[in-house]
């Protein structure tokens, strides 16, 4: 009985260690990813650049800054539908970012959905957020 048990310990902290050094390669090849995304980024190869963000999110669908960019190209593309996705996440896993607050109330503002943009608003101001003055400006227009 004895022998099983420390059979068990030993097996369940091997297991342990384990899992803990496969999630934090899984944290390095994510990050590898992100610092590529955000190279081409840089450059201008979007493309590139979003094949690398997706591949980080495979490996780390939680990776905030991942989704903040991907939200940034696809405004630039004006695919505002995966933009807003982008944000929506962001905010699902930090509702005080206030800076996916502003770009999703600028989504808004870009597809003429002034009521949700005046909801970011709102919340921006909540949190006192120098960012709602911009908005602000962007909604009135």
């Amino acid at each position: 009985m004895i022998r099983c048990k420390m059979v068990s310990y030993s097996f369940l902290i091997y297991l342990l260690v384990f899992t803990s050094l496969s999630c934090a390669n899984k944290e390095q090849q994510a990050q590898k990813h992100y610092k590529r995304g955000f190279k081409f980024h840089n450059q201008g190869s979007l493309d590139q650049a979003v094949d690398e963000y997706q591949k980080a999110l495979k490996l780390n669908p939680n990776f905030v800054e991942v989704h903040m960019n991907l939200g940034a190209i696809y405004v630039d593309r004006k695919d505002y539908d995966k933009a807003t996705q982008q944000f929506k996440k962001v905010v699902e896993l930090n509702h005080y970012n206030t800076k996916a607050h502003y770009n999703l109330g600028m989504v808004y503002v870009y597809t003429g959905d002034k009521e949700k943009a005046k909801e970011e608003l709102k919340i921006l101001k909540s949190f006192g957020s120098g960012l709602a003055d911009n908005l602000e400006i962007k909604i009135a227009e």
